[in-house]
């Protein structure tokens, strides 16, 4: 039985629980995007989806509900709920510190009720933090991994700094205490978490009706770790219905990222640092970054180089304002969402090779690739002395988006994926 004949899908709307570590609504992260792909979709294919989310709403109030989505607040897991998750980290390995973050025992309580009152048909987990859920509550079970955590902190592991990050937004005290006091032992911690999470990933693959990553390149890898298939589900960007021409754009460079995330505040501060300087030895010094995100209280951190235009309402206009898009040096792994976003408005994307991973993306056909700072420089003399043919590098980065984010295709990604975890269970 394939997914386009199930017939628990065909007869009637399917009732979904998805499990996440934060509320998917409010500012827009690419997680998020990765979530609002996930519930977008099944409710463009009529299903009904409570979201069950940890943390504190971030809409005012309790809404919006609808008649399809509803979205649940779980409790927060006591540093009592955490322990021994990190006890059998320390001493077993059987499980990772990202799981035991997010395990509690009110929180699973709360699921299982969840469960009955909703009369949930199918249950879809956020990475590899809640996929603990997914494995006890005896329904078909999506896992959306997101990305390899294993890889992530394997990379980091080789080049930790205060500055890494490695919990992303999430801001528990508990989490923060850790990496405070633990930072002179933290690449070892990292090495030991890495090993943890690659051996929780293969057992979630094995475990789930379907596992999910955004990217290809690190769904490949796991379906051959695992023995199991991966499903590439990355995010959907809709993206502007035409393609905006290049002329007539203003010649600075745009970055897209709010600056109370520590590596885009680390980007900016190396753009203005090396990367400037870099383009003034080159006859570039007209060049200015213009920042959009988050951007307040920290405007006293840079030179007349970098521009902080701020939060705005419609990033379609505001990317399709500039030429090119810088994209700074990342830890490989997943899918850059500002990648997309830029390819969709026709605007260049000038990126970091690091930040290219598994994304199917050519320097000097669909992007413009870079390694250090005089390289960059020396892109970027080019692309203004008219040495790349940049409509068509525009054309093909556009078609490359579409192909692989668009909503339509997301859709019947969902689709497909929904109906083989039901028709496997």
């Amino acid at each position: 039985m394939t997914a386009e004949t199930d017939p628990r899908l065909e007869d009637r709307p399917v009732k979904v629980l998805l499990v996440c570590t934060r509320d998917p609504r409010g500012r827009m992260s690419g997680r998020k995007m990765v979530l609002r792909t996930i519930i977008e979709s099944l409710v463009a294919l009529g299903h009904q989806v409570t979201i069950a989310y940890f943390g504190e709403p971030e809409v005012h109030g309790a809404g919006p509900d609808t008649d399809q989505n509803t979205y649940v607040a779980l409790p927060h897991p006591s540093l009592f709920d955490r322990l021994p998750g990190a006890l059998r980290w320390l001493f077993v390995g059987s499980v990772s510190l990202n799981e035991a973050l997010y395990h509690s025992r009110r929180a699973e309580a709360a699921l299982i009720h969840l469960v009955h009152t909703s009369k949930a048909d199918v249950v879809i987990t956020d990475m590899l933090r809640t996929a603990q859920y997914g494995a006890r509550l005896g329904l078909p079970w999506v896992a959306d991994l997101d990305d390899l955590l294993s890889r992530r902190y394997a990379n980091l592991a080789e080049g930790y700094t205060a500055q890494s990050n490695l919990l992303g937004y999430y801001q528990s005290r508990f989490g923060q205490v850790v990496l405070k006091f633990g930072a002179r032992l933290m690449p070892s911690v990292l090495r030991r978490e890495a090993a943890a999470a690659q051996r929780r990933e293969i057992e979630v693959a094995r475990l789930a009706n379907v596992t999910t990553l955004v990217s290809t390149t690190e769904a490949a890898a796991l379906t051959k770790a695992s023995g199991c298939k991966v499903w590439n589900a990355p995010m959907a960007v809709p993206g502007p219905a035409e393609l905006p021409a290049l002329t007539g754009r203003s010649e600075g460079l745009v970055f897209v990222g709010g600056l109370d995330y520590g590596p885009n505040l680390k980007s900016v501060l190396q753009f203005d640092k090396l990367i400037y300087p870099a383009l003034a030895n080159v006859g570039q010094a007209d060049l200015s970054l213009h920042v959009i995100g988050h951007t307040a209280g920290k405007s006293g951190q840079f030179s007349d180089a970098v521009i902080l235009d701020g939060y705005v309402d419609d990033l379609d206009a505001a990317v399709q304002s500039y030429r090119a898009m810088l994209v700074p040096e990342v830890v490989p792994g997943g899918v850059k969402t500002k990648i997309i976003v830029g390819a969709l408005n026709g605007t260049i994307v000038v990126a970091h090779r690091t930040a290219l991973y598994g994304m199917g993306l050519q320097h000097g056909v669909d992007v413009l690739a870079w390694e250090t700072s005089a390289d960059l420089a020396e892109q970027l003399r080019l692309f203004r002395q008219g040495a790349y043919d940049l409509d068509a590098m525009a054309r093909a980065a556009r078609m490359w988006a579409q192909n692989h984010y668009s909503p339509e295709v997301l859709t019947q990604t969902w689709r497909q994926i929904l109906g083989t975890a039901m028709s496997q269970a």
